[in-house]
């Protein structure tokens, strides 16, 4: 489980929507591990709202895709979500993603959701 911010979309595949990162050099992608026990909090916190959002289809056990318009409203979610109290672990992980996703608008590219 893993988010991955890709920083260049240049050569990469894709499946679909989706980029391909298994062949990606480590100068396109940035990739920040998830641990198992970070499912149940993603799903009781973070999946619905922000599908109802984007309009993405990010899952568990599923890998989805949001492009630079998508981590607009991602990174807007985000920075509201923060001013509520949560879980130190989902201030860990939102605050790695407001990261990620400031750095996709900048780049035009995105974040692949690898959960």
């Amino acid at each position: 489980m893993r988010f991955i911010l890709i920083r260049d979309l240049s050569d990469l595949d894709f499946y679909g929507y989706i980029p391909e990162t298994f062949n990606a050099s480590e100068k396109q992608i940035e990739s920040f591990e998830l641990d198992e026990k970070d499912e149940d909090l993603l799903d009781k916190d973070f999946i619905n709202p922000v599908n109802d959002l984007c309009h993405s289809l990010i899952d568990l056990m599923d890998v989805d895709y949001l492009n630079s318009a998508q981590c607009k409203l991602l990174l807007g979610w985000l920075q509201q979500r923060l001013t509520h109290s949560i879980e130190p672990r989902l201030k860990t992980i939102y605050t790695v993603l407001i990261r990620f996703a400031k750095a996709a608008i900048d780049l035009q590219t995105g974040i692949v959701f690898d959960l």
